[in-house]
């Protein structure tokens, strides 16, 4: 089974080491409790008595035991609390069998089990069951170590994680391998193997591209060149994943998975992509179809949106300007028709005047006048 390194080097250690204090953290989680009493009384030396302390404490902040691993502050601090002389401790003498019973104690303390063989099966089938959803092993085990904390289990050592985690992912990559080999017909292998030839469609010999590489970057532009392309790849696309739908379907892949081997498709070169073993190779080509179908089809609808808007954009500027074009020309009528009511109604008040101080007219005549300079006003102004 090939190794794979879920954390590196420096995680590992810290994954393994025991967890480090600052004073107001040792005294929360190195503080006796009362019911360590009973079990310290039985212990016969300093050593086991502090160790077990330091022990229960390290276990308290990270549900793990450290092969009996100590840091020397947290053994001088602990022997302080209990009275102990710190140069009376001797780490060589604290057995692997009472490191042993000592975890039992503890576990039974802290209301915890062991990971024993129930607990290892019930993790790998967990695991089993993440594997198949995030492809990637380093949440896999953080998930995994939050669980078995969750569900008070002691968390085991790495390489007893990384292990699991490791043939869990080896053994749904085998899944995947046997539904391909069973799910593909020789046409749809045939299709799958075609991309990556060189199109015989593109140019002459020596600059043809393989058709793989002409699906795997999609035009943003909106020129109608462009799109019509796009159109094409989509089409061709389309019939692709149609095709494929019922092994795709048989896969069941998450979009973690489909996006980890598309992308390892569109950042490889073709011989590398070629260079696969045929299942690895199919899956693989298959999750990029899949992948780029939906891509694509979004850049689509991106497009058509962008085409909209930009539509929507032209008909509201052409729209201001003519709105702003028909105000000025309404300001400039009612600014003409103010001026001509304003100098009707100065000629009439003056020819009022006038009637008025005609003393040749009567009073009758002047009404009558008036009633007629009047009407021929308003006549002026509806005009």
């Amino acid at each position: 089974m090939p190794r794979m390194n879920i954390l590196n080097a420096m995680e590992q250690e810290d994954f393994e080491s025991p967890p480090v204090f600052d004073d107001p953290e040792r005294l929360n989680f190195f503080f006796a409790p009362l019911m360590f009493n009973d079990a310290m009384e039985t212990m016969r030396t300093a050593t086991n008595k502090v160790c077990f302390i330091v022990t229960a404490g390290y276990f308290k902040a990270r549900r793990k035991f450290f092969a009996r691993q100590f840091h020397l502050e947290d053994i001088e601090f602990v022997a302080k609390q209990i009275g102990v002389n710190p140069n009376e401790i001797m780490l060589k003498g604290y057995s692997k069998v009472t490191y042993l019973r000592h975890q039992r104690l503890i576990l039974r303390y802290f209301g915890c089990s062991a990971f024993d063989a129930i607990a290892k099966t019930f993790a790998t089938n967990e695991i089993a069951m993440m594997v198949r959803v995030q492809f990637r092993p380093k949440l896999v085990l953080l998930e995994t170590v939050e669980l078995l904390t969750s569900k008070k289990i002691a968390l085991p050592s790495y390489a007893i994680l990384a292990g699991l985690i490791v043939a869990a992912i080896h053994s749904y990559q085998r899944e995947l391998g046997q539904i391909i080999d069973a799910g593909l017909i020789e046409t749809q292998r045939d299709k799958l193997n075609a991309l990556l030839e060189k199109d015989a469609r593109t140019e002459a010999d020596e600059n043809r591209r393989y058709s793989l590489t002409l699906l795997k970057k999609p035009f943003q532009s909106t020129q109608p060149s462009k799109i019509k392309v796009n159109l094409n790849d989509l089409q061709t696309l389309m019939t692709f994943y149609l095709d494929l739908k019922p092994v795709v379907d048989k896969l069941n892949l998450s979009c973690e998975y489909i996006r980890y081997y598309a992308y390892s498709v569109i950042k490889a070169r073709i011989p590398q992509v070629s260079r696969r073993a045929a299942e690895d190779r199919y899956l693989h080509l298959i999750a990029f179809i899949v992948y780029q179908t939906f891509k694509l089809h979004d850049t689509m609808i991106d497009t058509l949106l962008s085409v909209v808007q930009s539509a929507v954009n032209v008909a509201e500027k052409e729209h201001k300007e003519s709105y702003y074009q028909e105000r000025e020309q309404r300001e400039q009528k009612f600014f003409t028709l103010a001026d001509r009511l304003g100098q009707s109604i100065l000629d009439t008040v003056s020819a009022i005047k006038r009637i008025i101080t005609d003393d040749e007219l009567t009073d009758s005549q002047k009404v009558t006048a008036i009633d007629i300079i009047l009407n021929s006003s308003v006549d002026l102004i509806q005009v």
